[in-house]
C-alpha cells in the first residue's frame, strides 16, 4: 500500500467514502474529544473488526500522523455469529460478500494507508499468534464479535498486549442483542473490568467503554481469615 495525497479539506470529508452503514460517525464526537492528547505521537494501534472501515478510515486519517506510527487491522471479512445463521433477517442488507471491497476501497482513500497491516484472520487465531510475536500497543478498538465469550476472549488478550497509559475502547457495550445476558458484549466488557480493577479505569461514551490501563493502584493483600492451606508430601 501507498501513502495517498489528500488535502486537509478532504481528509474532514469523509464523504469520500463509500460507507452502507455510517455506525462509527455517531461517535466521532467521543472520538475527537478523547484523542486529542494522542494526536502527533507515536502509536501502535489494533484494530479487532473492521467492517467497511468506518473506524480505520478516520484511525488512518486522525491518529496516524508520527513518521513510526503503525496500525494493525484484523477481520475475517466474512461478517459475525449474526451474519452465519437466521439470527440476522437483513442479512442482505449488509452484502458481506462485497465487505472487503467496500473496506479495501475506503482505506485506500486514506493518508497513511502505508502504516496499516490488515491481518485477515479471526481474532481467536490472530491475537494469540500478536502476542506470541510480542506485539505491544498504545490504543485498541474491539469491535469484532457481538457475543461475550469472544469478547472476551479478544479483551483478555488485547489487555495483555496494551502498555500502561493506553486505551482500550470497546464498541457496543450497550448491545442487547440477545435474551441471554451471559451471550451479550457488556458480560464480557464488565468481566475484564472487574478482574482489572487493579490497573484499569473505565468510562462510558455514548455505546462504548472506554478503559485506560494505568499504573497499579492497589496491591494484592492476603485475606488473614483464610485458613492456611497445606499440601500433603
Amino acid at each position: 500500500m501507498s501513502t495517498t495525497t489528500i488535502t486537509a479539506t478532504q481528509q474532514m470529508d469523509r464523504s469520500r467514502f463509500n460507507f452502507q452503514h455510517r455506525w462509527f460517525d455517531r461517535t466521532i464526537e467521543h472520538w475527537e474529544q478523547r484523542t486529542s492528547s494522542l494526536r502527533g505521537k507515536k502509536l501502535r494501534v489494533l484494530e479487532v473488526g473492521s467492517f467497511e472501515g468506518g473506524s480505520a478510515t478516520w484511525i488512518l486519517d486522525n491518529l496516524m500522523d508520527h513518521p513510526e506510527s503503525t496500525f494493525t487491522a484484523v477481520d475475517t471479512f466474512g461478517g459475525s455469529m449474526e451474519f452465519q445463521n437466521d439470527t440476522y433477517k437483513e442479512f442482505d442488507a449488509y452484502d458481506i460478500p462485497s465487505l472487503e471491497k467496500r473496506f479495501r476501497s475506503n482505506i485506500g482513500k486514506c493518508r497513511h494507508v502505508d502504516k496499516l497491516t490488515v491481518i485477515k484472520r479471526s481474532s481467536l487465531d490472530a491475537l494469540p499468534t500478536l502476542k506470541h510475536q510480542g506485539a505491544r500497543f498504545d490504543f485498541i478498538y474491539i469491535d469484532g464479535s457481538h457475543v461475550a465469550l469472544d469478547v472476551l476472549h479478544d479483551a483478555v488478550l488485547a489487555w495483555g498486549m496494551l502498555e500502561v497509559g493506553g486505551t482500550i475502547v470497546f464498541d457496543d457495550y450497550t448491545l442487547n442483542r440477545y435474551n441471554e445476558e451471559s451471550y451479550n458484549p457488556p458480560a464480557a466488557v464488565d468481566s475484564l473490568i472487574r478482574c482489572a480493577a487493579f490497573e484499569a479505569q473505565a468510562t462510558q461514551a455514548g455505546s462504548q467503554m472506554w478503559v485506560n490501563k494505568v499504573p497499579q493502584l492497589f496491591p494484592p493483600t492476603l485475606n488473614p481469615e483464610r485458613e492456611l492451606i497445606v499440601e500433603d508430601d
